[in-house]
This record gives C-alpha cells, sequence and structure tokens, in this order.
C-alpha cells in the first residue's frame, strides 16, 4: 500500500510541475492561478507522509536507510519546504526547479524498489536517526538553494535582455530569491555540519568501517567543505546576488556529481 502511496505523490508533484510550466510552453498570457499547484503539491506531500508512516508499520523501522526509503524521505522533505515556500510566498516559481528534482529522486527511489530498511544501521540508534534526519534536511535545504539560485540567474538573464514577457511577471523580485538562496544556505549548512559530525562520531565507535562506509563519509565531508564554502561567503557578505547564484548552482552540482561517482558505483545499497 505504501508503494502506491508513493505513486499518488509521484503523480501529484508531476502534475504540480506540468500545471506550472505548461503555460510557459504554450506561450499563454498568465500563467495558472497560484491555487492550483499549491493544492496539487499539498496532496503529493499528504499522500507522501502517508506511505512513510505505512512504511513504519510495515517494516518496523524508519525510512532513513536503505537506498529506496532515504531517497523517499529526501524528495519528501524537499517538496515540504517546497509546500512551504509556496505558501509563505504566494508564488508557485521554486516548482520550476524544485518539482523536477523531486520527481526525479522519486522515480529513483521507486526504481529502486522498496524493501525492508538494513538492520545495521538502525541498531547504531538515536546517533543514525539523528545523523540521517540532519542529513537529508540539510540536502533538502541545499537543494532549496539551489532552486533560489537557478531562478536568480533565469530573472538575471531576462532582465538583462530587457524581456518583460510572462517569465518575468511569473519570477519572484531578485533581491526575494538572493534572500531565499542566503536562508536556505545559512540554515542549512549547521544541519548538515550536524548529520556530518555526527557520522564521523559513530564512524570511529563502530567496529565496522567498510568501504562503503568511508565512502559515505567521504561524500559527506567533501558536501561540507563545497557547500560550507559558499555558506561561509555568503554569511560574510563576500558574495551576494549572480556570484552567489552561480556558486550555489555549481555547489550542489559538483555536490551531485560527487555522489554519483563516490557513492552510487559503491554504496551497497545505502544513500546515507
Amino acid at each position: 500500500m505504501f508503494t502506491q502511496l508513493h505513486f499518488v505523490a509521484l503523480a501529484s508533484y508531476g502534475l504540480t510541475v506540468a500545471v506550472v510550466a505548461v503555460p510557459f510552453l504554450k506561450l499563454r498570457e498568465a500563467p495558472a492561478p497560484g491555487s492550483v499547484p499549491v493544492a496539487l503539491n499539498a496532496i503529493g506531500v499528504l499522500a507522501h507522509f502517508a506511505g512513510l508512516l505505512l512504511f513504519v508499520r510495515a517494516f518496523g523501522s524508519l525510512p532513513l536507510a536503505g537506498f529506496a526509503p532515504s531517497l523517499s524521505s529526501l524528495a519528501f522533505l524537499l517538496a515540504l519546504l517546497a509546500l512551504g515556500i509556496q505558501w509563505l510566498t504566494g508564488g508557485n516559481s521554486i516548482v520550476l526547479v524544485a518539482g523536477p528534482l523531486i520527481v526525479g529522486v522519486m522515480v529513483l527511489a521507486l526504481a529502486s524498489g522498496f524493501g525492508p530498511a538494513p538492520t545495521a544501521p538502525m541498531e547504531e540508534g538515536a546517533w543514525f536517526v539523528i545523523h540521517a534526519g540532519a542529513s537529508l534536511l540539510g540536502l533538502a535545504l541545499m537543494a532549496v538553494s539551489f532552486a533560489s539560485a537557478a531562478l536568480y540567474l533565469v530573472q538575471h538573464r531576462v532582465l538583462k535582455q530587457r524581456r518583460f514577457g510572462v517569465m518575468f511577471q511569473f519570477l519572484p523580485p531578485l533581491e526575494q530569491l538572493d534572500r531565499l538562496n542566503y536562508l536556505a544556505l545559512v540554515i542549512g549548512f549547521p544541519v548538515l555540519s550536524l548529520g556530518v559530525v555526527l557520522a564521523a562520531g559513530y564512524l570511529g565507535q563502530s567496529a565496522s568501517t567498510g568501504g562503503a562506509r568511508l565512502a559515505h563519509l567521504g561524500w559527506g565531508l567533501l558536501s561540507w567543505v563545497i557547500l560550507g564554502a559558499i555558506a561561509a561567503l555568503r554569511f560574510r557578505g563576500a558574495i551576494n546576488g549572480r556570484r552567489a547564484a552561480v556558486a550555489s548552482v555549481l555547489g550542489f552540482c559538483a555536490v551531485a556529481i560527487i555522489y554519483l561517482v563516490l557513492v552510487v558505483l559503491g554504496s551497497g545499497g545505502r544513500f546515507l
């Protein structure tokens, strides 16, 4: 049943992206009413949450260990953050970038297949739970910073070329996108840092330090360094505006590429 609810959530997320994006492809004068994407995304989040609860009931473990469950939890957190941004800002532009990310992660999770979560990580108790939760939330916030940065670059290009059409009217002001990028970075990096520190802590206490664990920790540390450098520069005011947006986009892409190279090829069925 939890798999069916995940498909419902995936369909809702896909419809949310379509409702927001299709008007631009058809060159309509205005995007769809703002309440429609919010309602569709909310349905997806509720179905997704119900699916995760049923997963816990079915296997007796939190969806934090195992490739598909942890990816599903990451997609849920990102969708929840996107819904919160939609609600608070009254706009749906975040869906243009975050939506495809959510859909892609959900497809990967469903294609990988759900099954009982690995028992070894859960035996590590609260250390692993807090590490995994903080890491997933930190990554979701980094994805928000990437989405806002990408939208900033699009809006900056629109303004530079003086194309004051539907895209210009739909996207938020540059100041709002820059502020969202800043908040996502300065909040997300400490959260991600907590996940990395706890990972290093329980790895050091564990008698088993296999290659998969070291690969995961290596990816976490590299991600921490890359994203931390960007967050520090933003916090100190050394970069802002377009330079900060470019750094956020490149940093997020670098983390994704590092994950694909160092983790997926030898992950041992784990995401974290």
